[in-house]
């Protein structure tokens, strides 16, 4: 008996070996079927190599709708509940049409699976004629543990000495601590990067070009490069025109942090600004903005500046970038070629000095005198220290006669970069003739040479100047 049963089981093996080679055998014919049916579909785009550098983009131009495959792998963190399109990505690519601007795909929780430590999209878009850019960005790390979420910004400014940290803290045990997030995204981020291919079509239909596209009759460029920057362009113009503005910077709450404006060179007076009530929301990290406006200006002449503060711009982008980050500052373009032509660069109005206090430390009281010998306008430019709604440091105009003819007033002032009460004043005031006297008083903390706050942008002119308005 135990022989019969031995031998059934030895038969009952060798049919189980046999139909496992068969299936075996159909699956693998079948599949080297289907390869040598299917044609690889030629790749048009490829954005990778993201150890040293955050955002990589590549443009495009369809010559007619087209069909294209795209395949892209990033990270985000993992979620408990399902994945939805506002689910954050630290990795990731989208596609800009280049003519509006506008966002035509985006990854998000939503369009990815997951893979392993990636999210990976895999989709066909029809696409209609035209020019597109592709990007990929990936500014940070991150991971996940049940409720628990650890993040942090990859600067690769700072990677050579940040390489050296070695895990350390509580969170070393779970693989969260800086260190070993860093090394954990030295792993990975070979991996990230976006491609795009052309299933039906001739890739040398479709020409290939540096993104941003440049528009057509860009007056001022303002490009924000780097953190702490300041770029200012002058212009004049020679009769009424139309401008159309396109700037991208950032703000929270009430305030703009990276931001630009116009003003009249000759009043002071802003003409244009860009304000968290008009700035709409950029894509990627939600401090992200974007303001698109048509102007009309006078014939006259004008100074076009962009700022940024001390963090988030294309040097290191400490959230998600905006869709648009090859645009991030401030441009300034004539519809029309007969606005254009009435436009031209110039360089700053230069103003001569009638008094100055500047480089005014703390627990000063500085005054300078000075005589106007007849009536005439005169530009203000103060910067100093608020706080409370008030003025901390003081700057004010005095007559003869010891009253005060103008007076730095919060109400009137802008920020001047760095800490929020850094305020700046630059206004034009009309004075008749006689004597006076420019005074500046500063308290006993965050003047010139001794900050207790980020310095404002132009920290070298901490005080007071009067120029003479030509």
């Amino acid at each position: 008996m135990l022989s019969f049963l031995m031998s059934e089981v030895a038969s009952l093996g060798r049919v189980l070996q046999t139909l496992t080679v068969f299936i075996l055998a159909t699956v693998l014919g079948s599949f080297a079927l289907h390869s040598a049916e299917v044609k690889p579909e030629p790749r048009i785009v490829s954005l990778k190599g993201f150890e040293a550098v955050e955002v990589r983009s590549q443009g495009f131009t369809l010559p007619r709708a087209m069909k294209v495959h795209v395949y892209a792998k990033g990270g985000g963190l993992r979620r408990v509940m399902h994945a939805r399109s506002d689910n954050p990505l630290f990795a990731s690519g989208w596609i800009l049409n280049a003519a509006t601007r506008e966002v035509v795909w985006q990854m998000d929780g939503s369009n990815t699976k997951r893979d392993w430590e990636y999210r990976v999209a895999d989709q066909y878009l029809d696409l209609p004629a035209g020019s597109y850019e592709a990007y990929f960005g990936n500014h940070g790390f991150g991971q996940s543990l049940l409720l628990a979420q650890w993040t942090r910004n990859i600067d690769r400014r700072a990677l050579s000495s940040e390489r050296s940290e070695r895990p350390r803290g509580f969170l070393a045990a779970f693989g969260a601590d800086r260190a070993s997030q860093l090394r954990h995204w030295q792993e990975q981020v070979g991996n990230y990067g976006l491609e795009i291919y052309l299933p039906a079509g001739d890739p040398t239909e479709v020409p290939v070009f540096e993104a941003p596209l440049r528009w057509k009759n860009i007056v001022v460029a303002l490009g924000a490069v780097t953190d702490n920057g300041h770029w200012n362009q002058a212009f004049r113009v020679k009769k009424p025109v139309t401008l159309h503005i396109y700037a991208e910077g950032e703000g929270s709450g009430r305030r703009m942090h990276d931001h630009g404006w116009i003003i009249d060179a000759r009043t002071r007076a802003r003409v244009w600004e860009m304000t968290m009530e008009k700035a709409q929301f950029a894509g990627g990290g939600r401090k992200n903005r974007r303001q698109v406006e048509t102007i009309q200006l006078p014939a006259g002449d004008y100074e076009a500046t962009f700022v940024t503060d001390d963090s988030h711009s294309p040097a290191d982008w400490n959230a998600a970038p905006p869709c648009d980050p090859g645009m991030y500052g401030l441009t300034l373009a004539a519809p029309s070629d007969a606005d254009l032509a009435a436009i031209s660069l110039t360089k700053p109005m230069t103003q001569p000095v009638v008094a100055e206090l500047v480089g005014v430390g703390n627990d000063q009281d500085r005054s300078a005198p000075f005589v106007l010998a007849a009536a005439q306008p005169l530009r203000v430019h103060a910067i100093a220290e608020s706080g409370g709604g008030e003025m901390a440091d003081e700057a004010w105009i005095e007559d003869a006669a010891g009253q005060r003819v103008w007076i730095m007033e919060p109400s009137r002032t802008h920020h001047a970069g760095g800490a929020s009460k850094n305020r700046l004043a630059d206004e034009v005031v009309n004075l008749p003739k006689g004597r006076y006297t420019l005074r500046f008083r500063t308290d006993d903390s965050h003047a010139f040479g001794q900050w207790n706050s980020p310095a404002p942008w132009d920290p070298e002119r901490y005080g007071v100047t009067v120029y003479a308005v030509k």
